[in-house]
């Protein structure tokens, strides 16, 4: 049994079924490793306009998540930078429950805090503006006031932008201080995010206190898992992916 399993960074897309059969597999193994709780912190999707966009694919991934929940396994999900816009609609598909950045929940009897994990790339100052811009929940609701067509337009537009502007690579990454003290502000010695694609551990000193950081990996070739049980910790595991 395993208590817990984090993922991030799937970046599910219809263009992209290698990843979604790596989904897949996921579920499968959860099922097989008896998993009580996953918790998925953000970016579930590469792209989210809003959930009036739900189609067939869509309802088919929801579909084997709540297949997973309806037998006990619990779903909870957090907004990235890319699905900022999925909704309860999709949740109520799921079976999953959304929790807002940061959450904090206990791993034995230590107090963990999960995160997306951008709010940290403070270097990024333009990803900064977009943050706070698709946090407002006014700007969400004027977002999702637009007609369907032209949010498509503007998610692919961003996207590309995004592509496009090559920055470097200290700016994409997260900054100790930003997520330091904010782990002290929350009086937490441990972080979980995603956002960056570089999975590992990172242990820290500070005013004599240890703070330990857990990156969770992206989901384009071998995902590896970041599992809790109360006899081993945390530790990664690789997805095997045989089954391909």
């Amino acid at each position: 049994m395993i208590a817990a399993v984090f993922i991030s960074d799937l970046h599910l897309s219809p263009d992209e079924p290698d990843i979604s059969r790596r989904f897949d597999h996921f579920l499968l193994w959860a099922q097989q490793h008896c998993v009580k709780t996953i918790y998925i912190l953000g970016d579930f999707f590469h792209a989210w306009p809003g959930d009036d966009g739900i189609d067939e694919w869509c309802k088919e991934i929801a579909k084997k998540i709540k297949s997973l929940s309806s037998k006990g396994i619990l779903f909870y999900y957090m907004h990235g930078n890319r699905d900022f816009l999925l909704g309860e609609q999709f949740a109520k598909l799921a079976g999953w429950t959304m929790f807002d950045e940061p959450a904090l929940i206990d791993c034995g009897e230590e107090k963990v805090m999960l995160a997306h994990g951008d709010g940290y790339c403070t270097q990024d100052v333009h990803h900064q503006r977009f943050r706070r811009l698709t946090r407002n929940r006014w700007f969400k609701r004027f977002f999702l006031f637009l007609p369907y067509f032209l949010r498509i337009r503007l998610v692919k537009a961003v996207r590309q932008r995004s592509q496009s502007n090559r920055k470097p690579i200290e700016a994409m990454d997260v900054v100790e201080e930003a997520f330091l003290s904010h782990m002290q502000q929350i009086s937490v010695n441990t972080l979980i995010h995603g956002h960056t694609h570089k999975p590992g551990v990172h242990q820290y000193e500070k005013n004599n206190r240890l703070y330990r950081r857990y990156v969770l990996s992206d989901w384009d070739d071998r995902p590896q898992l970041l599992c809790y049980d109360k006899s081993k910790g945390f530790y990664f595991n690789q997805l095997s992916l045989e089954a391909e």
